[in-house]
């Protein structure tokens, strides 16, 4: 059975308008169900240093069919990070980023020519 997602890679930056969203349709294999939620966070000032939005912003989770995917606003565009092997939590990669979710927190982490940089991130809520 073929199981289909529709993604809106849609970052919601707070109470800001939104500039435009492009969605995303995946084919996958299988038939494990698919599930979705939208969690809000907010990082320290470091976040907003390394391209995260200032604020409450939402992230997506989007899990099934052997896939574990999290949207996350990063410098204006939604990058889709893919689930890596973890010690604890859940570790996504994407570009040069790691978005670690772990005990109620998320750590997120840049490693570029810029040099290493890292900012916690707290839940505020999730839908």
């Amino acid at each position: 059975m073929q199981a289909k997602w529709v993604l809106m890679a849609i970052a919601v930056l707070g109470s800001s308008t939104l500039v435009g969203a492009t969605d995303l349709t995946l084919h996958l294999q299988g038939t494990q169900p698919l599930t979705h939620k939208m969690v809000q966070y907010q990082c320290d000032a470091q976040g907003t240093a390394m391209g995260l939005p200032a604020g409450v912003f939402s992230v997506e989770y989007v899990n099934g069919a052997g896939n574990s995917l999290v949207i996350v606003p990063v410098n204006g565009m939604s990058l889709i990070f893919a689930n890596v092997t973890s010690g604890s939590g859940a570790r996504y990669a994407a570009a040069q980023y790691i978005w670690w979710d772990a005990a109620g927190g998320v750590n997120f982490y840049s490693d570029s020519l810029a040099g290493k940089m890292q900012t916690a991130c707290h839940r505020m809520n999730a839908t």
